[in-house]
């Protein structure tokens, strides 16, 4: 069996009892669950916001669990909290545009946060300071055509 995703990608899910009312499937493990939230982000191609993680995965595996997988994923440098609060893979705060959101959630890794970004946030004033300055400055940035 397959699992749809909202990025229109499929996941394998192992089967345990199916009839014509109802499927069961096994949870993943936590190796599984990492793998599942690096082939999340990295299917829809841009940091997700936690709403979407966790939409994404909901049914698979429960909030704490998954909020467990992605502190460990942060703390192992493979996933990036983003200044805005998105979860994106390492290598995409580099270009990433940060979305201006209303209300700023606490870092789930403080400490990885105020090392990434807490000279920015120190330079400009405040998190939303930083983040209209990225938006601004990576604006700017347009790709280069290739010839």
């Amino acid at each position: 069996m397959r699992l749809n995703s909202v990025s229109g990608k499929s996941k394998k899910v192992k089967v345990i009892y199916e009839d014509e009312d109802i499927v069961v499937v096994r949870a993943p493990d936590d190796e599984e669950l990492s793998e599942l939230v690096i082939n999340t982000i990295k299917n829809a191609g841009r940091p997700l916001t936690w709403k979407e993680l966790r939409k994404e995965l909901s049914g698979l595996v429960g909030e704490d669990r998954l909020r467990k997988a992605v502190i460990k994923l942060i703390e192992q440098d493979v996933v990036v909290e983003m200044i805005d609060g998105t979860f994106g893979l390492k290598g995409m705060e580099l270009t990433y545009v940060p979305r201006k959101l209303k209300k700023r959630v606490r870092p789930l890794v403080p400490r990885k946060f105020r090392v990434r970004w807490g000279p920015l946030i120190e330079a400009r004033g405040s998190i939303s300071a930083a983040i209209q300055y990225l938006r601004e400055t990576r604006a700017k940035e347009k790709p280069r055509a290739v010839n």
